[in-house]
């Protein structure tokens, strides 16, 4: 390959990508869409591979006629044009499990927040209550781990960590997913039961599903209804799994009792969404993050060199890895290294 080149057109921009400091081959030249943009037309045919992050694909760039591969530095693939790609032939690939103990580790964070009432607390000590404090927040929502249930609903790689982060806890830990997993049960001594079973014992419900027809919403105003009024919702997963609307008006309504997310529907969140216009005392009852569970330095070096490393295994002819089911796999094709 000395005299060869595989051109990547990234849609990260650079100082983001090598922030996460990747080995990147000398063979590989990656251009970046802020650079190439306003120039598009030729400068598009070029490119045999795209190096994608959260947002949508430009369709330009769907029809440059050279591109052959996808490359995502998440496991989510919700904004890829389906239709456009298997159209094009194009092969997708994700990146799934790359950040999963990043974004379980939020989780937990998450998770002693609120069973510490740490939001409120902290309120407290601010407005000058401090000696008022102890007395107000004992209770039932003053929680040990280990004395809590906690249900998981979505068991892949991001379930799992988060599993085994609580079960040195002493915690009860109930699942659903589509598909019981007896291995994964026996391992780390999980329960599978229902949707609707977990959420109304569950003293926490950590939701990591990604986001398909059957998920949209799930978590709508029949299951809130279901849930315990000292119940935590924790989504990690995507927005679009809640009814935002719904879950603004349970916390209002005290139906549960606090809520910590890092995913929306959309995002960003628009200044009239509805978890934004909730007064004082809901806001010390959610944590919420701008979709940065997963970013952690270390998280993100893993996640660019796995991407990069699958560009490799494509560039040289070998099968890359995480090739999404919904392309069809005749549509693998030989690079042209040029």
């Amino acid at each position: 390959m000395n005299n060869a080149s595989f051109h990547v057109l990234s849609l990260i921009p650079k100082d983001r990508l090598l922030v996460g400091n990747p080995m990147i081959p000398e063979w590989m030249k990656i251009a970046y869409w802020d650079d190439v943009n306003p120039l598009l037309g030729d400068q598009l045919s070029k490119f045999q591979a795209v190096l994608g992050g959260g947002t949508p694909i430009p369709y330009e760039v769907l029809s440059a006629t050279s591109l052959e591969m996808i490359q995502l530095v998440s496991a989510g693939y919700d904004r890829i044009d389906r239709e456009a790609v298997v159209e094009k032939g194009l092969v997708v690939c994700n990146n799934p499990g790359a950040n999963a103990p990043a974004v379980a580790e939020h989780m937990l964070m998450m998770l002693l927040y609120f069973a510490r009432r740490a939001g409120e607390a902290q309120a407290m000590v601010y407005n000058g209550q401090f000696s008022n404090a102890r007395m107000d927040l004992m209770g039932p929502r003053l929680r040990n781990l280990s004395e809590m249930t906690i249900g998981i609903i979505g068991l892949g790689a991001i379930g799992q960590c988060f599993a085994e982060l609580v079960r040195p806890f002493g915690s009860k830990i109930l699942y659903y997913s589509r598909t019981r997993n007896a291995s994964v049960e026996e391992k780390l001594g999980l329960l599978y039961s229902e949707l609707d079973a977990i959420v109304q014992v569950a003293d926490a419900v950590a939701v990591a599903l990604p986001l398909t027809e059957q998920s949209y919403q799930l978590f709508d105003a029949r299951l809130f209804a279901l849930m315990k009024p000292t119940a935590i919702l924790i989504n990690v997963g995507r927005g679009g799994v809640v009814d935002h609307q719904a879950l603004a008006n349970a916390l209002v309504t005290k139906q549960i009792y606090a809520a910590g997310l890092d995913v929306f529907d959309p995002e960003p969140l628009p200044p009239d969404h509805p978890l934004l216009l909730v007064d004082d005392e809901v806001r010390q009852r959610m944590l919420l993050s701008p979709h940065l569970a997963g970013l952690t330095q270390c998280a993100w070096a893993t996640m660019i060199q796995n991407a990069i490393d699958n560009l490799v295994r494509h560039a040289i002819d070998q099968r890359p890895q995480h090739v999404l089911s919904f392309v069809n796999e005749s549509t693998t094709t030989t690079h042209q290294i040029v």
